[in-house]
């Protein structure tokens, strides 16, 4: 039998100690303090309060108690969590420091875990979800974090399913648990509270640095200091704020022009998160098409199911698959702007010149000038002044003007509406 006397407030514990750390000074109020396990306090510490003024719900997993097993009490604390954020659209974070199931539980520790990944899924796209790994995170504790919209962890950690498995792959990666924390509260600033509420307004901000390129783009163009980097890879995944407004930033760039698979994944998911929250997205293209058709196909579904505002501007290329499935109006974009110096063509122009410009290519007879015919190709066959001609263009803007411009257009379509055929839900490639 526990040692604690009734009323007795539970022993201190990391796990209480990081949710006070997370939520704002003397904000915090715990449910179920006095929860056990048969003679030992419950596993996991829950409770809500304010981030930066905002409602939010959490739970930490103590590792102190039963190395943060998931078992029956565990679940029944950390389901009302789930299910108090979901009655009252605030967002959930979980601290997650566990090395999986409580074996000892046998059939009950599987039902345990089953329960919260039904919870998870039943909030996911109604309130966000962030995950911080705060320690060990392995097994079926892992699946339920990865089930969350984001994903954080803190300094070296374990987070993978299997044992041998590297880690899994975190959306943030911060040096030390106050660098995650700090990340955490940053996220549910710029996340609206659920899915029917706006994000928060912030100060308006037309600055914007120097780029000439998509990947620079994308952080440039954030108001001072909003932009929280999400993932790594070529392409690059940002959720900032954009004259005030809070937007998801793609850069769709690949090696050779082509978008790998791993890329196209990371920016369908983080596209579908921000239509879950009506969170614009803007994209900015520089791409010839993908590494496959899976991977053509699911990033198209991403943006063509979308329904939040979607403004495209096209830096560099937009050529094929890249234009069909992200950058053209057809793909679903509201409006579309393209840099002064932008191609955009069926097919790059190392593979039209070789059918329509058979005779000229015959003529060259160094390498160099292969290039310069290329170059030419795309001059007169791909520019942007011909695609605005025709209306797949909105507007051509150069770089220096193309952040007033975005603020513009975000503030056109601030109320924009979608109706969708009656559906249960979409078939995503995955």
């Amino acid at each position: 039998m526990s040692n604690q006397n009734a009323g007795e407030m539970p022993a201190a514990s990391s796990a209480r100690g990081m949710l006070c750390r997370l939520f704002d000074q003397d904000t915090f109020t715990e449910i179920d303090r006095f929860a056990m396990d048969g003679d030992m306090p419950c596993e996991a510490v829950a409770g809500f309060g304010l981030v930066d003024g905002n409602p939010a719900y959490a739970f930490a997993q103590d590792h102190d108690v039963c190395f943060g097993a998931i078992g029956k009490s565990q679940s029944v604390k950390i389901a009302k969590i789930y299910a108090l954020a979901a009655q009252n659209g605030a967002p959930v974070v979980g601290i997650f420091d566990s090395d999986g199931a409580k074996l000892g539980e046998k059939l009950d520790a599987m039902y345990a875990v089953s329960s919260l990944l039904s919870a998870s899924n039943n909030i996911s796209g109604v309130v966000p979800q962030i995950a911080l790994i705060a320690g060990s995170c392995v097994g079926s504790a892992a699946v339920i974090a990865a089930n969350a919209d984001l994903t954080v962890s803190a300094g070296a950690v374990d987070y993978y399913l299997n044992p041998g498995d590297d880690n899994a792959a975190v959306d943030i990666a911060a040096p030390d648990l106050d660098a995650a924390l700090e990340q955490v509260r940053k996220l549910i600033s710029l996340l609206p509270s659920n899915n029917l509420s706006a994000a928060p307004a912030y100060d308006y901000d037309t600055s914007a640095g120097e780029f000439n390129n998509a990947i620079d783009a994308v952080c440039a163009i954030a108001d001072t200091d909003s932009s929280v980097v999400l993932g790594s890879g070529e392409c690059k995944t940002v959720l900032a704020r954009v004259g005030g407004t809070v937007c998801g930033l793609v850069a769709l760039v690949g090696d050779g022009g082509k978008v790998s698979c791993c890329d196209t994944t990371r920016v369908a998911r983080f596209v579908r998160m921000c239509d879950s929250f009506s969170v614009p997205v803007i994209s900015f293209v520089d791409a010839v098409g993908f590494a496959g058709l899976k991977c053509a196909a699911k990033i198209s579904h991403a943006y063509a199911e979308a329904a939040t505002a979607k403004l495209t501007v096209i830096t560099g290329q937009a050529c094929g698959a890249a234009y069909i499935a992200v950058a053209g109006l057809a793909a679903g974009a509201d409006v579309v702007l393209a840099w002064p110096d932008a191609v955009i063509l069926p097919m790059t122009p190392e593979a039209a010149v070789p059918v329509l410009w058979k005779e000229k290519l015959a003529a060259v007879t160094v390498p160099e000038e292969r290039e310069v015919l290329f170059a030419q190709y795309a001059r007169s066959e791909g520019t942007a002044e011909s695609a605005a001609a025709v209306g797949y263009v909105t507007d051509i803007v150069s770089p220096a003007e193309t952040k007033t411009k975005l603020v513009a257009l975000l503030d056109m379509l601030a109320g924009k509406r979608v109706s969708r055929l009656p559906k249960k839900h979409s078939n995503i490639v995955l």
